[in-house]
Formats: C-alpha cells, structure tokens, sequence
C-alpha cells in the first residue's frame, strides 16, 4: 500500500512540476511588442517577408546600393530589429547592406510567442536560406552579427551549411541550455532544479537535435574569422560560466579572437560604455579585414 501510496505523490509532485514549468516557459518566452519611434530619414529601408517554419517573419533592408558585403543581424530576446539602428547606421556609412529582421512571435513577425531560445537559431537559419535564393545576394559575402541571444545564434548556424565569410557576436551565450538554467535559477531559486527536467524535455519536444547545438560547436565546424565580445561585469551573461567566451579553451577555430572588455571600457551585458568609444569601429573593422 506505501508503494501506491508514493507512486501517488510522486505523479502529483512531477504534474505539478510539469505545469510550473510550462507557465515559467511560456512566461519568459512570451510575444515580444515594441512600437518604437525611429526617425529612417537618411537610412530608407526595405521591408520584406521570408518565411521561419509556418510563420512569416519581418525583415528590412538597408543601404539597397551598397556592394561592400551584406550584414545580417540578430536581434537579443525582449528586443527588436530596431534595436540595432544605431549600429544599421553606422555599417551603411561604412558601404555595408544591411539585412535586419525580427525573430518568431516579435513585433512585426508572425507567432503567438518567441517559442524559446533555439527558436532563434532557427529564424537565422530560415534568413540565410532566404537570402542564399535571392539573386540580389548572389555577389555579396555575408557577415553575421548578433547580440545575446543573436550571439549564440550567429555562431551556432555555423552548424548548418550556409556562406558566412565572418562573424560577430557580441554577449554571446554557448547553449541554450546552460542559459536557461542560469535565468531560471536568478528568478525561482532553487526551485528551478524541480523543473529542469520538464523544461529540458519541453524544449527537446519542441526543438529536437537542435536545442543540443551550441555556439562553440559552429565556431569549430568552419575555419573563418569569428569575434568574440564580452564584458567582464556582465551579469546576464556571465563571462566566467555560461558565455561562450567562457568555453574558449574548447574553441579549435584558429580564426577566433577575443575582446574581453573591462575596467572603464566594461559596460555590462549591452556594453554601454565601449559602444560610446569603440564597438561600431571595432566590429566594422573586423568586418573590413575579413572580407
């Protein structure tokens, strides 16, 4: 009778696990709105729609004349394409064409939701192959960049096959696994390791093999210059745990460098402070080097 009686408990412990997890998963991956005010004047942009799986996603064009190479750039999660106008301004100034978009379930783009952090990987994969069967591409190198969850994923595409010349990733995480863990720790406590075993197999179950690819993985798959960027104090993305940074000693690229940001040029997560000095000239010139 005990037995029954804890096979009982132990059913109900993990449903009710179950059920958390599915509301902390649903929660932090919820559809993303931004109606920002944003003067183009000077920077016309193209709009455009490719598809992600069954949904229809937003992307833009900038500097349309422009024959330097194309950059293509993923968003962070919580934010949007336009979030990156500033860097868009600067690459066209600089002769880059810009192709910008915004994931699954954000702004613009179809999806009741951002479904999860391999979501992205799979949105920048569905705009490389977009890209790769449009003739107006044809002549171009394609350049990555990414920040946050854009940085994870302009390197973990690098698992697929698709004609990147370089990348950059800026606040970079190595799996989404390790992140997952890591946020959901900093907003339940230790609660979360109840859950990590339904929200693992919840992601398993909606992204299969490719919520296992990791960021390290693509770098060492395609022998061509990658750029890493992390701040020391920042506390999203820890440079010590879960960044891909973190994981350098397992990176084989012999291509990969590395810019570890610190003392007045340390910025957090969003790197505030070298942005105001140095990263849009940093990142366009690793950019022009590796064309």
């Amino acid at each position: 009778m005990r037995k029954y009686i804890f096979i009982f408990f132990l059913c109900f412990i993990l449903s009710g696990c179950t059920i958390i997890a599915l509301e902390v998963y649903s929660g932090v991956f919820d559809r993303v709105e931004i109606d920002e005010l944003i003067d183009f004047t000077g920077y016309p942009r193209e709009e455009f729609r490719f598809y992600s799986g069954k949904n229809k996603l937003q992307g833009f064009i900038y500097g349309k004349e422009n024959d330097k190479g194309l950059v293509v750039i993923s968003h962070g999660i919580h934010t949007n394409a336009d979030n990156n106008y500033r860097m868009i301004k600067y690459l066209v100034d600089n002769d880059w064409r810009v192709f910008s978009y915004n994931n699954t379930g954000v702004s613009g783009s179809e999806g009741y939701s951002m479904l999860g952090l391999s979501q992205g990987l799979l949105d920048l994969n569905a705009a490389l192959n977009y890209i790769e069967n449009k003739n107006e591409f044809d002549n171009l190198p394609v350049m990555l960049l990414g920040f946050s969850w854009g940085g994870y994923s302009v390197c973990a595409v690098l698992n697929y096959e698709h004609r990147i010349k370089a990348v950059v990733s800026l606040s970079g995480f190595n799996s989404t696994q390790d992140v997952m863990v890591k946020q959901a720790v900093d907003a339940v406590g230790g609660i979360y390791h109840l859950l990590s075993p339904q929200t693992l197999a919840l992601e398993k179950q909606l992204f299969g093999e490719t919520a296992k690819l990791t960021a390290v993985d693509g770098i060492n798959k395609i022998h061509i210059p990658v750029l890493i960027v992390i701040s020391a104090d920042d506390d999203v993305i820890p440079p010590n745990t879960i960044s891909i940074y973190a994981h350098r000693g397992k990176i084989i690229n012999p291509y990969a460098e590395y810019v570890y940001l610190e003392g007045e040029y340390a910025g957090g997560h969003r790197l505030r402070n070298y942005e105001k000095e140095k990263l849009y000239i940093e990142v366009n010139n690793f950019l022009e080097k590796s064309n």
